[in-house]
């Protein structure tokens, strides 16, 4: 992924800042589903290739 230059970052407010700081607290997470979703299927294409390579 490309970013430009000069990127700023821009604080974090609101009911995102809250559930980042209950995220913090609790040793949690912050991630939306479509994220989530990738990484599901990221865990089985792999778990695929561990089962195909112990057979």
């Amino acid at each position: 992924m490309k970013y430009p230059l000069h990127t700023v970052s821009k604080p974090v407010t609101g009911s995102a800042a809250k559930k980042l700081a209950e995220a913090i607290k609790s040793g949690g997470f912050v991630a939306n589903e479509s994220a989530l979703a990738l990484v599901k299927r990221i865990m089985a294409r792999r778990q695929e290739r561990i089962d195909a390579a112990k057979q």
